[in-house]
């Protein structure tokens, strides 16, 4: 497998192609990212290396810029550099802005290798933009539903009239009560006469027996 990496970079080398055509891996830059915001001392990280490597360079230009104007940060530097640190970027005289970064990684003979980042922000003076944050999904807090309970009906006292059908049958009762009480008096009172009758006759009966018991006295 080196093998056939060597031979790929030997032909890269005789017969250069284009910097976005080539091999990866051997000029990459890692940090800053697109995007990300920087200042001051800036640290950029990647990767500088190649079977044939001879040295490097780093520059930064506006972004977008038409003219494809660089500005070096490191115009040669001859040590291999994995996955580590490629130089110190001091943004304290860069005016805030929008850049680019460059990767130039050279090998003894042919056309370099080049790695591009886009979008670095630099923000010495204003503040650094933090992303919106999306919206949050919380859990819906279930409030408690206090249930109040609902009032027992209050028991009315119903008065209920009687029917007239009723009040005729209550007198019709009550009158033959007292009738039968009334002949029932009747009854005992002429019964109690004709016993007395019985006993001692008639009231002018017994008035003229007194009248005959009377001793009669000289007229």
């Amino acid at each position: 497998m080196h093998w056939l990496l060597a031979a790929v970079m030997t032909l890269s080398v005789r017969f250069p192609l284009e910097p976005w055509l080539q091999a990866p891996g051997f000029a990459e830059i890692t940090r800053p990212v697109s995007g990300e915001a920087v200042r001051g001392i800036v640290t950029l990280e990647g990767t500088a290396n190649h079977p044939a490597f001879d040295h490097f360079d780093l520059s930064f230009g506006y972004d977008p810029d038409p003219t494809d104007t660089w500005f070096p940060i490191v115009d040669s530097d001859g040590s291999r550099v994995v996955e580590g640190r490629l130089a110190v970027w001091d943004t304290s005289a860069v005016a805030d802005g929008v850049y680019r970064l460059r990767l130039r990684v050279w090998p003894a003979e042919g056309q370099p290798l080049v790695a591009f980042v886009g979008g670095v922000r630099v923000r010495n003076q204003g503040d650094i933009e933090t992303p919106t944050p999306g919206p949050t999904v919380q859990a819906a807090e279930s409030t408690p539903v206090i249930e109040t309970p609902t009032p027992a009906p209050t028991p009315t006292e119903r008065v209920v009239a009687p029917e007239p059908g009723g009040r005729v049958r209550t007198a019709f009762l009550a009158g033959g009560v007292l009738g039968v009480v009334a002949l029932g008096g009747t009854a005992a009172y002429a019964g109690w006469r004709a016993a007395r009758r019985a006993a001692w006759g008639s009231p002018r009966a017994v008035h003229r027996a007194e009248r005959r018991r009377r001793p009669r006295g000289r007229t």
